[in-house]
């Protein structure tokens, strides 16, 4: 259904489409080109960000909110990252 590339948005880590046509850019990183850490990323690319803490990924959801609206860049991040 849903496919990820690389993100060619530079403060993005993944770009999403769906059947073909682009939907949103999720995932960030940092201007100079570090990407933020993530809980758990589940299409891989960033994997090597995991940070695996489930006290950090509360905070985050603190922050953030769990709410998210379908396909959209915070719902992906919550899906794939967090």
């Amino acid at each position: 259904m849903y496919t990820f590339k690389i993100s060619k948005n530079k403060s993005k880590k993944y770009d999403v489409f769906k059947d073909g046509k682009y939907l949103v850019s999720f995932g960030g990183i940092r201007s100079n080109g570090i990407p933020y850490d993530q809980f758990y990323d589940k299409i891989g690319k960033y994997s090597k960000y995991n940070h695996l803490d489930e006290s950090r990924r509360q905070r985050y959801y603190k922050r953030h909110g769990k709410k998210a609206e379908f396909e959209s860049a915070k719902y992906f991040s919550h899906a794939y990252l967090w």
